[in-house]
């Protein structure tokens, strides 16, 4: 979930608590796709009643995931919200001794697992993407045997080639045919199945 750029990460247990919302993770995900987005707008995406938005919204501004975008609005009574430039991420050692924080990380991780899972079986259920977006989408998988070092190292690589396609985003005339593209990266080791080592 954690975007490294220009951000900065949250590890406390109250930071933790803020996002430990199947709902407040649901609304992180649509408003980064959107990248400013009214409530209203964020309400439709979530399928979830205005009112209950904006608690949610309010509860991830207090503790500084969003922030306001007020030059967005057309009037006063219009509210849009964008992404702070905060990011929550931890080091899974950082919250195993202390079972309430180990618990919320459990179930953060778990929900913004389905949450990635839920855009991707959308995109492959959708009409709407021309041949040259279903071509370039791309989905991978497979297992190979690295030490915790070189998995770590392998992670590593693989946020430096995400962040020079990230800079793209950054430019002032987007060329034609810029669409929102989201990446999912998961590397985890599995137990083996057999006593086969080769």
């Amino acid at each position: 979930m954690s975007d490294k750029e220009t951000t900065k990460g949250v590890e406390s247990i109250t930071a933790l608590k803020a996002f430990a919302h199947p709902l407040r993770i649901r609304l992180y995900y649509a408003l980064r796709n959107a990248k400013v987005a009214t409530v209203s707008y964020l309400a439709d995406a979530v399928e979830a009643p205005v009112a209950q938005v904006s608690y949610h919204l309010r509860q991830l501004h207090q503790h500084g995931f969003i922030e306001p975008a007020p030059q967005h609005a057309r009037d006063a009574r219009e509210r849009w919200w964008q992404l702070s430039n905060q990011r929550l991420r931890w080091h899974a050692s950082s919250v195993l001794g202390e079972p309430e924080a180990a618990a919320m990380a459990t179930m953060i991780r778990n929900s913004a697992v389905s949450e990635q899972y839920r855009l991707i079986g959308e995109f492959n259920e959708s009409a709407e993407w021309d041949t040259g977006w279903l071509d370039a989408a791309f989905m991978a998988d497979g297992t190979i045997d690295l030490t915790c070092a070189e998995l770590a190292e392998m992670h590593a690589e693989l946020m430096a080639v995400v962040e020079r396609y990230a800079a793209l985003s950054k430019r002032h005339l987007a060329p034609p045919g810029v669409e929102r593209v989201m990446y999912v990266l998961h590397g985890f080791p599995v137990r083996r199945t057999t006593d086969d080592t080769t």
